[in-house]
């Protein structure tokens, strides 16, 4: 937003201003739908690389299981349905699913799409109705996975649902999860595994304004969190995407809440949530990492600008594990406790939904330095004096837990249980003059 960059360039010194009564604090009631579903999902926070490695073979190895075939046997089926160029986006995911072993006759591209690929010959668009073809849905019963490519998340609903009412295709998708196949999705892809899904909007905008449930996508003005239903293949909670890149947290905090879902998760670029309906628990692989939101014992303020307390915040990254029966946790072995703090005490994060602040506060800032404390803040400028945001507080309890260590040569972190709290703020600026005879010396 042109205020946020506006703000992040003046040379100021930030008068804060936070203060704010928490009124009507409760915890409401939430319950997670059980299930017997045999199947997995593969949940890609997007901009997955063709060169990982770890995401692709798992979600192959994965489709091996169900049916108990070789590799070069298994039968997936890619939905171009988001894309704006679905033919070209499902066939560069289908050259690296060749590339990683599966047979290219075994690897489809389902007709069901809304946006026309100028690329091709064809007239995609004309595929919208295709998720309601009844051989199309024999057909894919057949398949022991389906990824879902990224794009636009409504595409999917639009087509996959008629009147929140599953299509033949899906409703034979849903069935050969409960019955074994895995379920894969990158970015849009990802969004649409929960129900409700988040379709746009900002942390701070969701943090200021609350929810919405009319399609704010492109409006500018509206940056509240946008709500809608999704495909709910994942039960235990709200999926968000691009997570710790783009600073989705606070977005994902006020989403679940309104939704009424007592747990979040936020999966980052070229990482994968991988969800293991048999033993209840979610292995993270790839790049990055997966931070995990839990609301149950939160309380928030009813009104607009937010004031949150006790919001439980985790980050885990390659090769953990977390258990959503138990709310456990399982760190690798690579990563031991960390039981000297690396890092002195910590400064003020002014730009804590920026890229990749979060991790940075969650680690370097809290759990492997000396502070017990660590504070964030995000803000936008209403004029070229004040503006108004939030002051986040990140602090230890006894239950916090960091760990650290290197896979693969490289730096891996988790920082378990932290606590949360989110106080408005109002900023006020107090610009210096600039000296105009220092300034004549250049």
């Amino acid at each position: 937003m042109g205020k946020w960059k506006y703000a992040l360039g003046v040379t100021a010194m930030l008068v804060l201003c936070v203060g704010v009564l928490f009124q009507e604090m409760q915890v409401e009631p939430r319950t997670t739908a059980e299930n017997e579903i045999k199947g997995s999902l593969v949940i890609v926070g997007g901009a997955l690389n063709p060169d990982n490695e770890e995401v692709y073979d798992s979600f192959l190895s994965l489709a091996m299981d169900y049916r108990n075939r070789k590799k070069e046997e298994v039968k997936i089926a890619i939905m171009p349905t988001a894309s704006a160029t679905p033919v070209q986006s499902a066939s560069s995911y289908k050259k690296d699913f060749i590339h990683y072993g599966a047979n290219e006759e075994n690897v489809d591209i389902l007709p069901i799409a809304v946006s026309d690929d100028p690329s091709t010959e064809e007239d995609e668009s004309k595929w919208v109705d295709g998720a309601n073809n009844e051989k199309l849905a024999e057909k894919v019963k057949r398949y022991d996975a389906i990824w879902f490519v990224g794009g636009n998340q409504l595409d999917y609903t639009a087509t996959l649902l008629n009147n929140g009412k599953d299509t033949p295709v899906l409703a034979s998708i849903r069935e050969n999860y409960t019955n074994g196949a895995v379920l894969g999705g990158s970015s849009a892809g990802a969004a649409i595994m929960s129900d409700p899904m988040i379709g746009a909007g900002t942390s701070i905008g969701a943090l200021s304004q609350g929810v919405t449930y009319e399609d704010n996508y492109g409006d500018a003005d509206d940056n509240r969190v946008f709500l809608t239903e999704g495909l709910g293949f994942f039960e235990d909670g709200m999926v968000d995407q691009h997570f710790v890149k783009r600073g989705r947290f606070g977005r994902l905090v006020v989403g679940a809440w309104e939704s009424g879902n007592e747990m979040g998760y936020g999966i980052d670029e070229n990482s994968a949530m991988v969800v293991h309906n048999d033993d209840q628990s979610i292995e993270v692989i790839g790049e990055s990492g997966l931070v995990i939101v839990d609301l149950s014992n939160a309380k928030k303020t009813t009104a607009f600008p937010t004031a949150m307390k006790d919001v439980n915040i985790s980050y885990i990254e390659k090769g953990d594990r977390y258990f959503w029966e138990s709310k456990t946790y399982q760190i690798t072995d690579d990563k031991p406790l960390i039981e000297q703090p690396y890092y002195p005490e910590s400064s003020t994060n002014t730009g804590v939904f920026g890229e990749d602040a979060l991790k940075q506060v969650l680690t370097y800032d809290l759990v492997d330095s000396d502070s017990n404390e660590a504070v964030g803040l995000a803000y936008e400028l209403t004029d070229e004096k004040k503006g108004e945001g939030f002051k986040l507080v990140f602090s230890e309890t006894d239950h916090t837990k960091g760990y650290w260590g290197k896979i693969d040569g490289l730096e891996s972190y988790a920082a378990i249980n932290v606590s949360l709290d989110v106080t408005p703020m109002e900023v006020k600026l107090k610009i210096d003059k600039v000296n105009e005879k220092k300034m004549e010396t250049f």
